[in-house]
């Protein structure tokens, strides 16, 4: 549950025990200025989704391995569940909006809260444990809306798994490597969202930006340009394919505020026809 705390607002009520693992010493709780003394360079993929807490709870049992209990809370349900895209594979355990159970670590999605709830040691009790934990503290959150922006990607031929929803560099960094700095002038202004494609045995990555105006997308693209592909392009264009090393082929599309970007298609038809889609859903 979520319990009312008179300094703090809302935090999210673990229990005193369960399934035999008790709660051992005090709830921690780390906020943007002090997340850094907890989880050192993580904590740069919570900040970049408007992080605002973290609340830490042990549990131990004599006969059994630790588990940690990490509850963060974020600004948005939205940027709860773009935490949560980040690494979505793993077993359904039936729990929460979004869930993924593997190797003893449950990672959950609920209304503006995600968690991250880890047995030391993948055993069922601890599995079991882990999983009811989740239910205690994620049951009683409202549910609230993912991002939309996927929504806008073409569905046929995309690995529903790999679709990652961010707002910075920083997370594109960890995802898909383009170039040192902030080439598509990523902020916590902009949304974006990364997916994989597999037409004909091929594999593309697929990136759509949408910037707060048209003015900021095509800025974006021209600084792509210069920086990515190394060459200038002067005239305005809708859409655009480029051959690079490797028989590989990048595309870009510019459609209002929206960038859509293609990286790695080997056949030029393949990275045309993903644009065209996808400016038709945009």
């Amino acid at each position: 549950m979520c319990i009312r705390d008179s300094d703090m607002g809302l935090r999210p009520g673990f229990p005193a025990e369960v399934h035999g693992w008790r709660a051992a010493g005090m709830t921690r709780v780390y906020g943007r200025d002090d997340v850094f003394e907890y989880m050192n360079g993580a904590g740069e993929l919570y900040l970049a989704y408007d992080f605002q807490r973290v609340f830490v709870q042990d549990y131990g049992r004599a006969d059994g391995p630790r588990i940690v209990a990490e509850a963060y809370e974020m600004a948005s349900s939205e940027d709860a569940w773009g935490v949560f895209t980040h690494d979505p594979e793993g077993e359904d355990v039936g729990v929460g909006q979004g869930n993924a159970y593997a190797v003893g670590l449950l990672r959950l999605w609920q209304g503006r809260w995600f968690f991250r709830i880890l047995a030391e040691s993948d055993t069922p009790a601890a599995k079991a444990a882990v999983v009811s934990l989740a239910r205690v503290l994620a049951g009683p959150i409202p549910e609230g809306p993912r991002a939309t922006l996927p929504d806008r990607l073409p569905p046929e031929n995309l690995e529903p798994a790999s679709v990652r929803y961010f707002h910075t560099q920083v997370s594109l960094n960890s995802l898909y490597y383009l170039a040192d700095g902030n080439v598509l002038g990523l902020s916590p202004a902009t949304e974006a969202v990364l997916g994989v494609y597999r037409p004909k045995g091929e594999r593309i990555t697929f990136l759509l930006v949408r910037y707060p105006d048209s003015r900021r997308a095509k800025e974006a693209c021209r600084e792509f340009d210069r920086v990515y592909l190394e060459r200038e392009v002067a005239a305005e264009w809708p859409l655009r394919i480029e051959a690079i090393e490797g028989g590989r082929h990048v595309g870009a599309l510019v459609k209002g505020e929206f960038l859509a970007l293609v990286f790695d298609a080997r056949s030029r038809a393949a990275c045309e026809g993903l644009l065209r889609e996808a400016g038709r859903r945009l």
